[in-house]
This record gives structure tokens, C-alpha cells and sequence, in this order.
């Protein structure tokens, strides 16, 4: 048997699966890495039987070059029969004869994801009269134009770092395509997955370690840059670690603009744990 791992833009991993490891800092080896990858990081992994062949991968997750490296090269295969394992709330499986008809039903499970709600993240704006006047974020929003020049940069980096101490990150948006990338992380933020952090800074910010929660994550700070002012907002959301699995984080997100005299618009964020939140009480 030989498995062959794809990642989220089509390429390869077969053969340096240790070295995606690592660069994921996930503690799992072997099969149980490559369950992880394709529930986490949107790869596929495609098990050779000789005749029969396994496809493992998660619909809402999967990325567009994985996808259609996938579906082009079982329309080309030979086997006798494809079971495919695809991921949801849970493992489903299903028995195909043909790999035409398992790259027909991969396609309409692509479809059918991305069209529907994903309710794992869900987050409310906090509007500036919620903030406590005298609280170093009240005083920062509410003071928001005095801060905002070029000049006053150095100011407004230590008022946010005294509201969010070392857990803030330094996020850039590429004049060319608009893409957003990491450009420095507090010690604290991702501390636990250090081997990922010293390869995350240039990396566009939807890849973290749970690929699902990183394209949300780039969605939201699209929206920042485009309001050109601070942005608040309370967040509660179901989040998977390498380390803890499946866990709920709750969290008060500042995101504010860094203005340069030249360079790439910048954003200075980060969260401020709160587990009074609770977002799903009332949700539908």
C-alpha cells in the first residue's frame, strides 16, 4: 500500500510528509497526521490498493488546486472500485465503482459545502459606548483620530500593547493582490506552536494550524482594512489545535490600522480572552 498526501494548492507531500510536520508542529505520525491534514489543513490523501483506491478528504475544506488535481486524475485512473472517506461532523464513507463516479460525488460535495453556513465562527461588533471610557481600550477608541498619523504610530502600539500585552500580531495587505500576509507576532500569540510561528511570518494569515478557522480569520481582516478605523469585536468560536482538538475559544478582537508614510496598509490586532462570552445562547 503507498499513500499519497496533496496539499490545499495540489502539491505532492508524499515523500516530505515529516517535513509538514513539523513546519504544523503536529504532534501525530503516519496515518493519524494524515487524518489531521485532511481534516485541518484541507489536504486530500489517496490510499493505492493495487486495484481499489482510498480518498480521504474534507469537502468544506479542500482547496480549490487540491480539488482539481484530485477530481482531473481520477477521471483518468484504473481501479476497480474508489471507497471515499469525506469529513463533515464526522467520518462518512462510501463505495464507488468507477473513479468517475467518485470524482462526480467529490464534486457535488465540494458544492454543496460551500454554499452552506459555517457556524463554527460567529462573532458580534462591539459598538464604542460598550467600552469603559477609562479602560486603556476605551480611551483608544474613543481618542481614535489623535493616534492615527503616521507620527503617532509608536504611541498607538503601546496603548495597544497595553491591552493586549504580548499577544498581538502585525498583519500586512499586498499592494498587488490584495492578499494579507503576517508580518510580526507578540511572544504570546501561537506560543504553543512555535516550529509554525518561525515559518508563519510572510505566509498569507489563512494558514494556520486549523486552515477552516485561518480563512475566516483573513475574511475578518479584510473587512478592517477596508473600514480604515478601529474595528471591535467579541468572537466565539470552535476552533481545532494540533495539541487540544476540537475547543471553544472566546475572545474580545481589536484590530486597528497602522499608518505609514510608505509600504503596504498594516493592521495591529489581537484578542483579549473573555469566557463570558456567549454568542451561541441566542443563536440560531
Amino acid at each position: 500500500m503507498s499513500v499519497r498526501l496533496i496539499d490545499d494548492q495540489g502539491q505532492d507531500w508524499s515523500a516530505n510528509s515529516r517535513q509538514i510536520r513539523e513546519a504544523f508542529d503536529s504532534p501525530y505520525s503516519g496515518g493519524e497526521f494524515v487524518d489531521y491534514a485532511v481534516a485541518n489543513l484541507g489536504f486530500a490523501a489517496v490510499n493505492d490498493y493495487g486495484s481499489s483506491y482510498q480518498i480521504r478528504l474534507r469537502p468544506s475544506l479542500i482547496g480549490e488546486k487540491c480539488f482539481r488535481v484530485l477530481t482531473e486524475w481520477l477521471r483518468l485512473a484504473k481501479s476497480e472500485r474508489v471507497v471515499l472517506s469525506w469529513y463533515g461532523t464526522d467520518w462518512s464513507y462510501e463505495l464507488f465503482r468507477t473513479p468517475v463516479a467518485a470524482a462526480s460525488r467529490i464534486e457535488q460535495l465540494v458544492r454543496s459545502s460551500r454554499t452552506s453556513k459555517q457556524e463554527d465562527f460567529l462573532s458580534r461588533k462591539v459598538s464604542t459606548h460598550e467600552l469603559h471610557p477609562t479602560s486603556p481600550l476605551g480611551h483608544l477608541i474613543r481618542n481614535w483620530s489623535a493616534y492615527s498619523a503616521p507620527s503617532s504610530r509608536d504611541t498607538l502600539v503601546n496603548l495597544m500593547r497595553s491591552t493586549l500585552g504580548e499577544r498581538y500580531v502585525i498583519v500586512r495587505k499586498n499592494d498587488n493582490d490584495g492578499r494579507i500576509s503576517f508580518q510580526q507576532f507578540g511572544r504570546d500569540l501561537f506560543s504553543k506552536y512555535e516550529t509554525w510561528r518561525s515559518c508563519a511570518v510572510g505566509a498569507p494569515i489563512e494558514e494556520q494550524p486549523d486552515r477552516v478557522y485561518g480563512r475566516w480569520i483573513a475574511s475578518t481582516y479584510g473587512e478592517a482594512f477596508e473600514s480604515e478605523g478601529p474595528v471591535v469585536t467579541d468572537v466565539d468560536a470552535i476552533v481545532r489545535w494540533p495539541h487540544a482538538g476540537r475547543a471553544r475559544m472566546r475572545y474580545r478582537r481589536v484590530l486597528v490600522p497602522l499608518r505609514t508614510t510608505s509600504g503596504p496598509p498594516l493592521l495591529l490586532g489581537g484578542p483579549i480572552f473573555d469566557n463570558r462570552i456567549d454568542l451561541r445562547l441566542n443563536a440560531t
